[in-house]
């Protein structure tokens, strides 16, 4: 079965023109029933249908993932939370707080350079 491709917006308002016009034809009366008007109509009634439960479900949507987003946000603000919490009860170089992700004090370089002793110092 093949895939039917959305029209444009600007080739519904096309098609829709085109449906109008037709509408405004006196006198026609199609051979085949499946062209008549009003099974035009019914087609063109379907699909305002569809367009405005899309746009009721683009709209929902937008709330599901504004309510992500918060969610998320207070997500991590819970867990920033509780690591300082872990911290104050269990310390800054302990493995709990290791296992939620953060460094142990002791992984921490300090930045100063190591003093140069005799025994390591090579031959110039």
């Amino acid at each position: 079965m093949a895939k039917n491709k959305r029209l444009t917006p600007n080739q519904l308002a096309e098609e829709r023109g085109y449906f109008n016009n037709l509408k405004n034809i006196p006198g026609y009366r199609s051979q085949k029933p499946e062209f008549e008007v009003a099974a035009i109509q019914t087609v063109v009634d379907r699909l305002d249908a569809a367009l405005v439960e899309e746009t009721h479900l683009v709209a929902r949507l937008d709330e599901v993932r504004d309510i992500i987003a918060e969610a998320g946000t207070q997500l991590v603000a819970k867990n920033d939370g509780a690591v300082v919490q872990v911290s104050a009860q269990f310390g800054d170089d302990s493995p709990q707080i290791q296992s939620l992700g953060r460094k142990r004090k002791s992984e921490y370089l300090t930045g100063r350079p190591k003093k140069k002793t005799p025994n390591n110092s090579s031959p110039a």
